[in-house]
C-alpha cells in the first residue's frame, strides 16, 4: 500500500476527466440512491454535483473545440 497511494495521485494529477466520464458516475450515483434507502438523499446530492461539474466541463470542451478551429 505504500507505493501504489503516490502513484495513484499523480495519475489523477495528470489527467482531467471527460464531461461524458463525469456523465458515467452521475448515472452510477443515481442507481446506488434508488438501491440504498439509508443514504439515497446523499447519492443524489452527490450526483447532483457531479452534474453541474459534468455540464461546466462540457462549456469548457466546448471553448476549446472552437479554439482549435
Amino acid at each position: 500500500m505504500g507505493n501504489s497511494a503516490p502513484a495513484k495521485e499523480s495519475l489523477i494529477r495528470e489527467r482531467l476527466l471527460t464531461s461524458v466520464e463525469c456523465l458515467k458516475v452521475v448515472e452510477r450515483k443515481m442507481e446506488e440512491a434508488v438501491s440504498d434507502r439509508r443514504h439515497g438523499k446523499e447519492l443524489r446530492a452527490t450526483a447532483q454535483a457531479w452534474l453541474v461539474l459534468a455540464e461546466r466541463i462540457a462549456q469548457a470542451e466546448a471553448i476549446e473545440a472552437l479554439k482549435a478551429k
